[in-house]
């Protein structure tokens, strides 16, 4: 099993990053290694709805489907992602700090079948994808709250 965790300060509320953050939809928005994503289950985002994502992974577009499995707003939503050669977990944690919100992102990967095999080699690969993940995801966020040297961006849309 490979495990990445990341950590990013977002100057927002929390129940607004929490919001913005359990509905995967908007992971193409701010993370450059997903292309496509959508909801795949009916009314509003919570205990076990469901999403489409599609990855860039080493040139290659991969289809994950997420199930939302923890649903605790505003501090915490767990995802656990899948597709034929892998499962995954994404386990958010949202933290109010002082104006904004310390978002805690760990992410477990772990192979399957003959993938299994490339495991030992993949750790740098989800190490990268995750920090250019959290670069966009602080870019996305802290430029449209403001600040200041980064592209301006439109607020949250819920």
């Amino acid at each position: 099993m490979t495990k990445v965790s990341k950590t990013v300060f977002i100057p927002r509320p929390a129940e607004e990053v929490f919001t913005y953050l359990a509905d995967f939809t908007n992971t193409a928005e701010w993370d450059p290694g997903v292309v496509e994503a959508t909801m795949t289950s009916d009314g509003p985002v919570g205990f076990r709805s469901t999403f489409d994502l599609v990855a860039l992974f080493r040139g290659r577009r991969v289809p994950v489907s997420y199930e939302v499995t923890v649903y605790e707003p505003p501090s915490r939503v767990v995802l656990m992602g899948s597709n034929k050669n892998f499962t995954g977990t994404d386990d958010i944690g949202i933290t109010p700090e002082g104006d904004g919100t310390r978002v805690s992102w760990n992410a477990n990967f772990q192979m399957k079948g003959v993938a299994r095999l490339f495991q030992p080699f993949l750790g740098g690969v989800f190490e990268k994808l995750s920090v250019e993940a959290m670069e966009g995801l602080e870019a996305t966020l802290g430029a449209s709250a403001g600040r200041t040297g980064g592209p301006h961006r439109p607020p949250i849309q819920s």
